[in-house]
């Protein structure tokens, strides 16, 4: 790929296409119909995304290095691109009275070039490219066969193999797999699938639930060594109740038991365990006998994870007719494992109250968030507290969500032992034109879960950021977004640096982003 060299202008241009320009998500599209005759359908789809980048002052004035045993300086202001390519081909074969067959199979190339991504340890450095398998699965729909029975048409569907799932708005489960190192789509997380899946989706009426087997896709050599998440596979369920939002005039019905834009609002249950992970080496911390007591929960928050069992509620939407312009969004999540030495308990949850003038000009809108991810006050014990955010990924609901922030959430937070502050004010000069600007401050949950002795941290303040963001639709499929972000760092993640890296130069600098980003779907 073509090395990028855009830092004499690239801030500039970037900030400019953040306020013109934008949209965090996808367009509505259609796929290509490619065949079709008697029950047999073919189409084709397609999605591609081109995002460029630059990052003054990154690291709060520390800039980023190699990953790996030479830790070698990269930049102080990296500038880079990301691309990705998705085609993908799907077959269905529905039949008068058993059903409908149907199949999924797609390849994606991604590739980042210039300097690679703005984290402290850049894991995208050195213009990576891949071209790999993302969807091959098959299925089955009920079609009106089990109507009988009180579910709604293709109200049972049954899949299997490699594919993308999702939980509510994404908080515990969207993504399967990291997309850092080799994979080179750090900010773009376009590659969502789980390695291995076997799926039940259910539905009658109000109600849906899912049964479910993942498997994560985590590979130590396409990332750089003990820097992927561990491998894991659960077993669990999911069981909600949802109404529909109003259909639009000359549109599509809603369905909000398959597609999760369609609701107006839901709440949920969910439960996993996982039955199998790995637990060894890195992904597993604390002094008793056998493990290394290198590894602490510090550095290893995706350890201890066989044998722990979650619970999550969630809900989110308008949920008060009487007041439709009012919305809430939260998620508690609880984690627990009690097997010896790979103890678990602990937690997360957000709380997400917004209000929007839908009469007012340019429909402005308000939210508040606040959320609670749990750290480890004593990391060098065989108990850990520090919470397992699993497998959450980016924009389910729009900037913030689940990388909270531009700077901070994409490139220093993994949402694990640190409370969130996020405030949110949007407007919409045009229907394909949302303006938003998002607060954020950040202070850890437990800071002595980063000491190395009594009072060597003194702050719970680890950063402030404030994000300006621009998206607009384009065309049916075409749309555009930028951002321009400053942050500056806390005293308590200073000290933190200190402590862990030394002397690695300046961390208080302003740190600024520009980024914009085009995706074409069809």
């Amino acid at each position: 790929m073509v090395r990028h060299d855009l830092r004499n202008r690239g801030l500039i241009t970037g900030a400019i296409m953040a306020v013109v320009l934008g949209c965090a998500a996808a367009p509505a599209h259609a796929d290509v119909s490619l065949y079709e005759q008697g029950g047999l359908k073919v189409d084709g789809a397609f999605t591609g995304g081109l995002s460029l980048f630059t990052s003054p002052g990154a690291q709060f004035g520390t800039g980023s290095y190699t990953a790996g045993t030479s830790n070698r300086r990269i930049s102080g202001r990296p500038s880079w691109s990301e691309l990705f390519l998705h085609p993908e081909l799907k077959a269905s074969y529905e039949t008068e009275n058993a059903g409908t067959i149907y199949g999924d199979v797609s390849g994606q190339l991604t590739a980042t070039g210039g300097d690679g991504d703005a984290s402290l340890l850049s894991t995208t450095y050195g213009h990576p490219v891949l071209l790999d398998i993302e969807n091959a699965y098959a299925g089955w729909r009920s079609g009106k066969v089990l109507t009988g029975l009180g579910l709604d048409e293709d109200g049972l569907d049954l899949s299997g193999g490699r594919q993308s799932f999702r939980v509510g708005d994404g908080f515990l489960i969207s993504n399967g797999v990291n997309n850092a190192g080799k994979r080179g789509g750090w900010w773009n997380q376009s590659r969502t699938a789980f390695a291995q899946t076997g799926i039940a989706k259910v539905s009658s009426g109000p109600v849906r639930g899912d049964i479910f087997y993942l498997q994560n896709d985590s590979s130590q050599q396409k990332v750089q060594v003990n820097l992927d998440q561990a491998k894991a596979k659960v077993i669990g369920a999911n069981l909600e109740v949802f109404g529909n939002a109003d259909q639009v005039e000359g549109g599509p019905a809603r369905n909000g038991a398959t597609t999760y834009a369609d609701r107006k609002w839901y709440a949920g249950v969910t439960y996993f365990n996982v039955v199998n992970a790995a637990n060894d080496g890195p992904f597993s911390f604390g002094s008793a006998a056998g493990r290394n007591d290198a590894y602490t929960v510090t550095n290893t928050v995706t350890s201890n994870r066989e044998g722990m069992n979650v619970l999550s509620v969630h809900l989110g939407g308008n949920f008060i007719p009487a007041v439709p312009d009012f919305s809430l969004y939260g998620n508690y999540v609880y984690e627990r494992n009690d097997r010896a030495n790979s103890k678990v308990d602990a937690s997360a949850w957000y709380i997400e109250p917004g209000y929007q003038l839908s009469d007012v000009l340019w429909t402005p809108k308000l939210s508040y968030r606040y959320a609670h991810f749990s750290g480890d006050g004593n990391p060098n014990d065989n108990k850990k507290t520090a919470y397992d955010p699993f497998f959450y990924n980016a924009t389910t609901r729009g900037y913030g969500t689940w990388f909270m922030g531009e700077i901070v959430g994409n490139y220093v937070i993994s949402n694990s032992n640190v409370n969130v502050n996020m405030l949110n004010f949007s407007i919409n000069p045009r229907d394909d034109l949302k303006l938003s600007v998002l607060g954020y401050l950040y202070n850890y949950d437990k800071r002595s879960q980063y000491s190395k002795a009594a009072g060597d941290i003194t702050s719970n303040n680890v950063a402030r950021e404030v994000d300006f963001v621009a998206e607009w639709t384009i065309t049916d499929n075409i749309s555009l977004s930028g951002a321009f972000a400053a942050a500056q760092s806390g005293a308590g993640y200073r000290q933190y640096q200190a402590i862990q890296n030394g002397d690695m130069g300046k961390r208080d600098e302003t740190w600024l982003l520009g980024e914009t980003s085009v995706i074409v779907k069809f």
